[in-house]
């Protein structure tokens, strides 16, 4: 039994299309973000510098207005980002696995369940996959490629564990009601666990999040061209 050509399912392929789109365009917004803010936090440096002998500090007081709308528009554009990357990750390694294994497309159902943003630990399974077994091998393209794969994957779905006991952590700071296990904290959605008054816990994930995100469709199509 062969799997089915992506282009007989369109549902699964316009779906990564879509999230794909969404992530990257959030991705881009994030990185002009912080870019910005970090401008605005050399600007800071500056004002204060030249206004700290006077009475007079509109200067920095503007500044400091301004980088705090930066700074909630940086936070907003990278939950933004997560919540489709994630999405795109968690779909495309779905697709890429059933079709690795010759499984029937995906329903409707399933399919639109999978675009919604993953709890941790859905993430974190799907990260699990080894996808480096799954796509054809290429030696003479790439040397080490399986090795290499292997370990970006890892080291991905170790930053989601981090981030698992962030949530964990935060919510013991807080006092808050849940969650109170990393079994609680791994069926969290990060976009609602990441308060603004704290360290970002997608910080040093999303961004090679991301580049597997990009990478899963490559590897659809390298499935379907070996078949």
């Amino acid at each position: 039994m062969s799997a089915a050509p992506l282009t007989t399912t369109e549902l699964e392929a316009l779906a990564l299309r879509s999230l794909n789109a969404a992530f990257q365009t959030a991705q881009h917004e994030w990185q002009s973000a912080a870019s910005l803010w970090d401008r605005l936090h050399s600007a800071s440096d500056v004002a204060e510098l030249h206004e700290t002998q006077t009475a007079f500090q509109f200067h920095q007081e503007a500044v400091l207005k301004i980088a705090r709308g930066a700074t909630a528009y940086e936070r907003h554009t990278a939950l933004t980002a997560w919540q489709y990357t994630a999405a795109a990750v968690v779909l495309g390694v779905t697709v890429l696995q059933r079709l690795a294994e010759a499984k029937p497309p995906l329903d409707d159902a399933t399919v639109q369940e999978l675009c919604q943003e993953p709890t941790l630990g859905r993430l974190h399974q799907a990260l699990s996959v080894p996808v480096a077994d799954l796509l054809p091998g290429r030696p003479s393209v790439i040397p080490n490629e399986h090795e290499d794969t292997a370990r970006r994957w890892t080291q991905v779905r170790d930053g989601v564990d981090t981030a698992i006991k962030l949530v964990l952590d935060l919510a013991a700071d807080q006092d808050a009601a849940r969650p109170r296990t990393k079994d609680e904290a791994a069926g969290c959605l990060l976009t609602e666990h990441c308060p603004p008054h704290t360290d970002p816990v997608y910080q040093d994930v999303l961004e090679p999040l991301s580049r597997l995100a990009e990478e899963v469709p490559l590897g659809i199509l390298r499935i379907i061209d070996k078949d």
